[in-house]
């Protein structure tokens, strides 16, 4: 229950709102109670003539009807204007929740998007995807349904309770006998359903994931022929999530009929105890019944206990779920350097890798180990090296979406704890060797990093990339949707389109890992050409072991295992023997 306490900003912030709809519950609560009233001076007046009518007595049929008219308009108004309150009273409890529903989920997903790319890859997608959406959902029943009705209950009990005394002491006691075992099931209760909704919520977190992860992978799963291995392994973690929620059923369908029998007990003690105190002239007839009506309208509240301790219940075990997250401070480096920092001016001359080392965690090799090297401004850098060398880790490092656990990454004389990372990530731009594309349209993946950029520069650079004629090709041109992932695309043209989106962007700082892998050399030579031509007040720093590509570079590092081996200009490296010329032998021969 203490995760639950999170909420309480958001109590705060729409208290007003909030404290409205209380007031509307509590005078609908009154005008509850008032028919009730009614409806016993209505039986006491008609056992008055009753009585009369066996004693012989003189009637005045018209005052009867009279007063029993009043009643039951009364009675309609009465119901009228508790319907009315009713109404008002979701209108500010539910509305304010469904408010701070929509607060929690921005908060959720800012807080995903300021947390570093090590959480991200230690985290699912789709238990992230289950937090910010099924999770939130259960805590807005606890927001909205289970505040209401959890006071309206109070409210009701205690009018009712005052009401009852008023009425009969002892009939009371006999009423209230049964709530002290009722007390006892929720106590035991509660606990447990709190215990197997968190279990509830993990199941369905490992069930979205491998949702999301099959449907994102369909097309390897059909390569594969792994369709039916895929079904299995689905039916067994939906059986699981089945069998947990079926638990939690059991517990509830056992829960909410003892409520009920329990309240059945008390009716029946209120007519046998009313019976016998009505025969001692103790209390009226009239009194019995609405004591009986007033034992009815605890009912649904009386029920209501079992399903909202489940709410409550759930929405601890959400919230604690959440907190999990929100409470995790593995900020990205940008965070860290966030904007309400002075922004100074985007200026330097040298990047100086001094003693950098990086370790991935859960491993024990070093990714990187030891790094020493400059990078000049305005200059193409290649990376070079084997599969594992540590080529992308390095770049990471650059583009600041991971920081080094050793060493310094230094521009000009600033370190990169203490560089403005937020005003320089608007001029750099980044394109992975695992290219991403929006389910929208070619236009809008390309305009995706800028808001300045205008139709005819894209045109440009997608003419300068040797995309335009393909994407002319297609029927809606520059508005084609691309799909998921960029599915209805080739490999080369999903990375000419990435390349774009870098490109239009007009960076300062431009990062390439492997970004041309999957184009054909002549297209690449021409990439290349504009890359050198066009770009020469941009700082280039890329991944490639394509020759036609390196040769273009004006300083090359060659890792190996993590370390530099060797570094230099093409015609310097080819000219010793090492690694870098058996990479360009071998490319040769190849060949």
């Amino acid at each position: 229950m203490k995760s639950l306490q999170y909420l309480n900003k958001y109590f705060f912030k729409y208290r007003f709102r909030i404290s409205i709809g209380l007031v509307f519950v509590v005078f609908g609560n009154i005008f509850a109670l008032l028919p009730a009233h009614l409806i016993g001076k209505s039986f006491d007046l008609i056992t008055d003539v009753i009585q009369k009518i066996q004693s012989s007595e003189s009637l005045d049929m018209n005052s009867l009807y009279q007063a029993l008219s009043l009643y039951a308009g009364l009675l309609i108004l009465f119901a009228i204007i508790r319907g009315v309150l009713m109404f008002y009273m979701r209108q500010t409890i539910i509305v304010a929740s469904r408010k701070i529903e929509f607060d929690l989920k921005s908060e959720i997903f800012n807080h995903y998007l300021n947390l570093s790319s090590r959480f991200h890859m230690l985290n699912d997608s789709g238990d992230l995807l289950n937090r910010i959406t099924e999770d939130v959902n259960r805590v807005r029943m606890y927001l909205g349904p289970a505040v209401m009705y959890s006071f309206n209950l109070i409210t009701l009990i205690i009018l009712i309770l005052t009401r009852m005394l008023v009425v009969s002491p002892q009939l009371t006691l006999f009423v209230l006998a049964p709530l002290p075992i009722l007390s006892f099931l929720i106590y035991k209760v509660s606990h447990y359903i709190n215990m197997q909704s968190s279990h509830v919520q993990n199941k369905l977190s490992k069930l979205t994931n491998v949702t999301q992860e099959t449907f994102s992978g369909i097309r390897l799963v059909k390569s594969f022929v792994r369709e039916r291995d895929i079904k299995n392994y689905f039916r067994i973690v939906s059986n699981d999530y089945m069998n947990q929620s079926i638990s939690l059923s059991i517990i509830n369908s056992i829960f909410f009929p003892l409520v009920l029998l329990i309240v059945g007990v008390s009716i029946l003690l209120t007519v046998y105890a009313g019976g016998i105190l009505v025969s001692r002239n103790v209390i009226s007839v009239g009194e019995v019944a609405e004591f009986i009506i007033y034992v009815n309208m605890l009912t649904w509240p009386a029920t209501s206990i079992g399903w909202v301790t489940e709410v409550i219940q759930r929405a601890a075990a959400s919230q604690a779920r959440i907190n999990e997250f929100l409470y995790n401070k593995d900020y990205s480096i940008f965070y860290n350097r966030s904007e309400d920092q002075l922004k100074s001016e985007f200026n330097f001359n040298t990047i100086n890798f001094n003693n950098l080392s990086f370790k991935y965690i859960d491993s024990d090799i070093l990714a990187l180990n030891n790094i020493n090297f400059s990078i000049k401004k305005n200059t193409i850098t290649a990376i070079v090296g084997h599969v594992g060398s540590g080529k992308t880790t390095m770049l990471k490092i650059l583009a600041g979406i991971i920081s080094p656990n050793n060493g310094n990454l230094l521009f000009d004389e600033v370190s990169h704890t203490k560089f403005n990372w937020f005003n320089f990530r608007d001029q750099i731009a980044y394109v992975s060797q695992d290219v991403f594309l929006f389910s929208n349209s070619i236009k809008n993946n390309i305009l995706f990093g800028t808001d300045d950029a205008t139709d005819l520069e894209m045109i440009n650079i997608a003419r300068d990339l040797c995309l335009l004629d393909e994407i002319h090709s297609f029927n809606d041109g520059f508005d084609t949707l691309v799909g998921e992932g960029g599915v209805t695309l080739s490999g080369g043209q999903k990375q000419r389109i990435a390349l774009a989106r870098a490109l239009v962007k007009k960076p300062k700082f431009l990062i390439l890992d492997d970004a041309l892998s999957n184009v054909d050399s002549s297209t690449e030579i021409k990439i290349i050409n504009y890359i050198k031509h066009e770009l020469k007040d941009t700082t280039v720093i890329l991944s490639s072991n394509r020759l036609s590509i390196l040769s273009c570079c004006s300083n090359i590092i060659v890792l190996k295992s993590g370390s530099i081996i060797q570094h230099g200009s093409h015609g310097e490296l080819i000219d010793c023997d090492g690694e870098y010329k058996n990479l360009f032998i071998h490319q040769i021969d190849f060949n």
